[in-house]
């Protein structure tokens, strides 16, 4: 028999091995389909988990957390994270929308401080770690007004200096500032009650500008606005740009909110999944994370490795004795209804 010369077996093999390459393309490119906020995620977070991994990150972003909730719903959303806010996540479980991952058993689980473990809506941290928080208040120009500025009453009985120069966050958030500086629950569903809130937005509705929740940022650096309701982070960012802006810490109280890091009901990329989670449970990561958008990490040890200026940011660090009050989110059900109540009264027939 005529065994082949060299040249051609070589030449075979490499036939052969282009062959099988192209019958399993979908091995070429581990993947990671992540679905947060827009402009949320630090791109050095994202770029940093490639180069250690070798996954590739597809970001997909979204407007406002009732978005990602849509595209949550449902058993196969297509996503392998998301960012979730708290209140959302007791419903997403009886929906079926997550994927149990058993965040106790990730390395560095307990890096998460004490209060943020094993909380109501998930108590065996069966589905979710958690991701960051801040607060929900306002910013004001102070050299166009230069009294007090910690008190509600500045955005719902504005002085002249400010009125019909006030941005409004378009969310029902603003309901439950209302209900706070009507002195109610803020998670009441009482018609009397909210009536008393409404009573409070109605005339503040019109004079003033609303702002969808993404474009906030642009609005705080629009000088033609000299009160923007804003979230602690987007304050921040804004501040290095327009240093005459301060944020408040009203003395009536103000909101706090929390989100997760969750793995959508049957990833395309479960590995990889869970393998960004234990990513994010590290503390230099979760500094990344709060050095781009300004929210608080509750990651024990980031603090190390936040920059300076974030590090002694008054938006992060409240000056005593302002009230920030870590209460339980309001329910998905209460929530759904002040959202009804807020659609109808912020677009009035």
């Amino acid at each position: 028999m005529t065994r082949p010369r060299r040249p051609a077996l070589a030449a075979l093999l490499v036939l052969l091995a282009a062959l099988l390459l192209s019958a399993h393309p979908a091995q070429a490119t581990s993947e990671l389909f992540v679905l947060a906020r827009s402009a949320t995620l630090s791109p050095d977070l994202l770029h940093r988990f490639e180069r250690e991994t070798g996954i590739a990150v597809r970001l997909t972003e979204v407007g406002d957390h009732a978005e990602m909730i849509r595209r949550l719903d449902g058993n196969a959303s297509g996503f392998d994270i998301a960012f979730p806010p708290d209140h959302q996540i007791a419903g997403l479980i009886e929906r079926g929308g997550l994927e149990r991952i058993w965040a106790d058993r990730l390395p560095g689980f307990w890096n998460i401080e004490d209060p943020w473990r094993s909380r109501s809506f998930d108590p065996r941290n069966e589905y979710t770690i958690p991701h960051q928080w801040g607060t929900i208040s306002f910013a004001v120009d102070t050299s166009v007004h230069k009294g007090d500025i910690d008190s509600l009453s500045l955005l719902f009985s504005p002085p002249p200096d400010l009125d019909r120069r006030i941005g409004l966050l378009d969310d029902s958030a603003m309901l439950r500032l209302a209900l706070i500086q009507a002195g109610e629950p803020r998670c009441t569903t009482d018609p009397a009650r909210l009536d008393r809130a409404v009573a409070l937005l109605v005339p503040l509705l019109a004079r003033s500008r609303l702002i969808p929740v993404d474009q906030v940022a642009t609005a705080l650096r629009t000088e033609t606005l000299a009160l923007v309701v804003t979230t602690s982070g987007d304050a921040m960012r804004a501040r290095i740009a327009r240093p005459s802006l301060a944020f408040a810490y009203p003395r009536e109280g103000n909101l706090v909110w929390t989100d997760v890091v969750a793995v959508p009901r049957h990833p395309p990329n479960r590995a990889n999944a869970l393998k960004f989670v234990a990513f994010m449970l590290r503390p230099e990561n979760a500094a990344l994370g709060t050095n781009h958008n300004g929210f608080a990490t509750m990651i024990r040890g980031a603090e190390a490795h936040l920059n300076p200026e974030v590090l002694s940011a008054p938006e992060l660090v409240a000056p005593w004795p302002a009230k920030v009050g870590f209460l339980v989110s309001c329910s998905p059900d209460i929530h759904r209804r002040h959202d009804e109540l807020w659609s109808r009264i912020r677009q009035p027939e």
